[in-house]
């Protein structure tokens, strides 16, 4: 009886275990999509002509676990919508969904 309880408990713990390792993965995923939206994000403001010198202050490596990727998806499609939109008027814009 008490093997049995000992071997469920072993079973319980390893389960925990286990979804916190898909929780971290799962952010981790996250992370990652978010800096993919923000690095397309400023390529498309370089297309539209922004300045370098005011896109290379954008760190999308360090920004990548503040912002969602939906934060990012936001930017992407206003500036999509309104070429002459800069990135930063465009993330004013996304801030306050």
């Amino acid at each position: 009886m008490q093997i049995r309880r000992v071997f469920r408990l072993m079973g319980v713990v390893a389960g925990l275990a286990a979804a916190g390792s898909v929780r971290a993965q799962g952010a981790l995923a996250e992370e990652v999509w978010s800096q993919n939206f923000c690095q397309e994000a400023v390529s498309l403001a370089q297309q539209h002509g922004e300045s370098p010198a005011v896109l290379n202050q954008v760190d999308c490596q360090q920004m990548r676990s503040n912002y969602q990727p939906s934060y990012w998806q936001c930017v992407i499609a206003a500036m999509k919508a309104n070429t002459s939109m800069t990135l930063a008027a465009a993330r004013e814009q996304c801030a306050g969904h």
